[in-house]
């Protein structure tokens, strides 16, 4: 049994599939954040140029 989760303690140090899955969410996560602020500055854009041009009428 020990021998046993030593070698399977060994065996998930040497996977490196959960530090890249890891890698892909970071990722992913920072793209989010900027698609979000990117959004909401454009929001905040138009509707300044939107009521700009309300203000005119």
């Amino acid at each position: 049994m020990l021998v046993s989760l030593w070698d399977e303690i060994r065996r998930f140090r040497r996977d490196r599939r959960a530090a890249t899955a890891i890698e892909y969410v970071l990722i992913a996560s920072l793209a989010a954040m900027v698609i979000i602020d990117g959004v909401t500055n454009i929001g905040g854009t138009l509707a300044r140029i939107f009521s700009a041009a309300a203000a005119v009428f």
